[in-house]
């Protein structure tokens, strides 16, 4: 009923929880300066959040990571044990520590984080509060309307929405060797399979669920990948440190976060950095990529557009690109140009992304070759690969 109230208008309920008084009034503040949402209550630490949940029944609580008693981690799992109808957004801190731990908890069904700002700065704080909310805030809403929709089609499957990392590896396990998939645009390409040329990179972009996504879709590819693979997470810096050494561990490729002036390497995933733009450019037969502050329009830092764009310019239609789960259409303009190009463009299934916002503005406009579900996306790239020439 939650879902379904905040989908038809009813304003979003949100519960806020922090153990400093100073955050608690930030993160309400914030909130309640957004159209539309309501401030349910706040809790003081992870034991207190537990009993107004039950209570309140909001559409999403922000959840800080370091609490007394019971912390945001050990707070997310008994949400999950109860089966508590909510979202979570978890709340880090700019450290390391914090950023690990929120990775754990992104693996593991929170919907997706916010980050302290600790400036001097009381306004510029207040208004980075405020654009993170809002985005989750939109994010809630969005889900509520695809959960109306998929209702009406009780046939359809819920996928791996909101699934964690454990949940979904046993699907990717048991479900990747199908290689199921559909055409939804053969734009150059007669069919998939008779796709000419070869593929030089992997390039993918993904926001709001990608680190599990990531999760599933990096353990399960070829051990000799025969490409480099470029990725865009929308991600504050220190987190995609922290994501690609988690991701490194998981299986025979290794990733990790791209450094300026380094040249890319098959079988390799580089990251990009965030709260910095990447890009791939050229020289001769020489590739290396370059980490940059340069201004662009774009809303997220780092871009997935301004990766692509440098890929079409540097790889041409020898790109393989996927869109991955996420909220907004990050990913658009440059997968236009490689379309234009000639390029293969994979799209994620909706029924198995987080957020079915970004890979639909790829379908939407006609540029997804192909739209994939998550546990198959892997053994996909392993065919195309194979099969190009």
């Amino acid at each position: 009923m939650m879902q379904l109230s905040a989908a038809t208008g009813a304003p979003i309920r949100v519960l806020v929880t922090d153990d400093s008084p100073i955050y608690r009034r930030l993160i309400s503040d914030a909130l309640s300066r957004l159209p539309n949402v309501e401030v349910a209550g706040t809790s003081f630490d992870g034991e207190d959040c537990l009993r107004m949940l039950e209570r309140l029944k909001p559409h999403f609580v922000t959840l800080d990571i370091n609490m007394p008693r019971r912390d945001g981690l050990s707070t997310l799992e008994e949400i999950r044990k109860r089966r508590i109808d909510t979202h979570v957004v978890m709340v880090s801190s700019p450290n390391a520590q914090s950023a690990d731990q929120t990775m754990r908890a992104l693996r593991n069904g929170a919907l997706d984080m916010i980050f302290k700002p600790e400036g001097d700065d009381f306004e510029a704080n207040r208004k980075s509060l405020e654009m993170q909310l809002l985005q989750q805030v939109e994010t809630v809403r969005s889900l509520a309307k695809t959960a109306i929709a998929r209702s009406r089609d009780s046939s359809g499957s819920a996928g791996m929405r909101s699934a964690n990392l454990t949940s979904a590896m046993k699907a990717a396990s048991s479900d990747a060797s199908r290689s199921v998939h559909y055409v939804v645009s053969k734009s150059n390409q007669s069919q998939p399979d008779a796709r000419k040329g070869v593929f030089e990179c992997l390039c993918i972009g993904v926001s709001t669920g990608g680190p599990a996504a990531l999760g599933v879709l990096l353990p399960q590819l070829p051990q000799r990948l025969s490409v480099p693979i470029f990725i865009v997470q929308h991600m504050p810096p220190m987190f995609t440190k922290s994501l690609a050494d988690h991701l490194s561990q998981l299986g025979p490729i290794r990733v990790s976060e791209a450094i300026h002036g380094e040249r890319p390497l098959p079988g390799h995933a580089y990251i990009a950095p965030g709260g910095k733009q990447m890009r791939v450019v050229r020289t001769g037969k020489e590739y290396r990529m370059e980490i940059t502050d340069e201004e662009y329009d774009s809303p997220s830092k780092p871009s997935v557009d301004y990766l692509f764009e440098s890929i079409n310019a540097a790889y041409g239609r020898n790109t393989l690109a996927l869109i991955m789960t996420g909220m907004g259409s990050d990913g658009l303009r440059g997968c236009k140009k490689l379309h234009a190009s000639g390029a293969y463009i994979l799209a994620q299934s909706a029924d198995t992304c987080v957020v079915y916002g970004m890979p639909r503005q790829i379908v939407d406009h006609h540029l997804a070759s192909e739209v994939v579900p998550l546990p198959a996306i892997a053994a996909r790239i392993g065919e195309l690969l194979r099969n190009t020439r």
